[in-house]
């Protein structure tokens, strides 16, 4: 299940519960769940299970867009509210501007730093346009448990549309030449964790057909096909409440998998 089809906001609910639904494929598609959690308790009698200190909350990298030259200076004021609702701790990430293999290693190192700290399944991402393409690479590497990528640039080896916007030399300018390209781009790479796609149908900046093939290719890549151009969300609330809420349910899964496999031997009162 990787096109959900076009969405409008009188359906956003059906949509959003549509949309839920994917976490669970999502983790089905993961390695098998651990077996550790064994049913039935002692026979005959009741049990004792000493409360559990709850865990870190589950972090969320964030990345803005901006053609891996600019900053956006709305990413923010986007997308923390929603972060926060969601459950999440935010961590913003001003990654190099101008370089695509900087940009690409600074993320990693804040992906890599959060699961030292709090391990993998509680480290997320959430990234737009070119902050989208670094999100694809987070969940294709591994490097977080899950992510969502709102019109990535899935494939820069063709992306044609920099071109005509800022001249012959961009790649050269984001230090990108053809074999970084290849290399870097999401549709050339594994995906190891689930990834959710956002794409607005009429989207001019990065080809609908682009995460089409996308999706096709791999079945950790979900696509969200939704109403609107490159900047449909910024429009369109219910968009980003869905993003988050899908994290949020995948974040929700991993940590209920990790309580019933820590689960200690229960006591018998009898």
């Amino acid at each position: 299940m990787r096109g959900i089809g076009q969405l409008r906001p009188a359906t956003a609910r059906a949509a959003l519960a549509r949309l839920l639904a994917l976490g669970a494929l999502a983790l089905a598609l993961l390695a098998p769940a651990s077996a550790a959690a064994a049913g039935g308790g002692v026979e005959g009698g009741e049990t004792e299970v000493p409360p559990k200190r709850p865990g870190p909350k589950p972090q969320l990298i964030l990345i803005h867009g901006g053609s891996f030259l600019y900053q956006d200076p709305e990413f923010r004021t986007l997308t923390r509210p929603w972060a926060l609702e969601e459950g999440f701790q935010p961590h913003y990430v001003d990654y190099p501007l101008g370089n695509l293999p900087a940009a690409v290693a600074a993320v990693r190192q804040e992906a890599r730093m959060l699961r030292q700290k709090v391990g993998l399944d509680r480290v997320y991402a959430y990234g737009a346009s070119a902050g989208g393409t670094l999100a694809a690479i987070l969940a294709g590497e591994g490097d977080v448990s899950a992510a969502v990528a709102k019109a990535p640039v899935s494939d820069l080896a063709t992306w044609e549309w920099p071109l005509g916007r800022y001249g012959a030399n961009y790649f050269e300018t984001i230090v990108a030449g053809p074999a970084t390209r290849l290399r870097l781009s999401p549709f050339n790479r594994a995906e190891e964790r689930p990834l959710l796609v956002i794409q607005g149908r009429q989207d001019q900046v990065v080809p609908v057909a682009m995460n089409e093939a996308f999706a096709a290719k791999f079945p950790r890549v979900h696509l969200w096909l939704v109403p609107g151009g490159h900047t449909t969300e910024r429009n369109r609330p219910w968009i980003l409440a869905g993003a988050m809420r899908w994290l949020a349910q995948l974040a929700a899964r991993h940590e209920k998998r990790e309580e019933e496999a820590e689960s200690p031997p229960v006591k018998s009162t009898r």
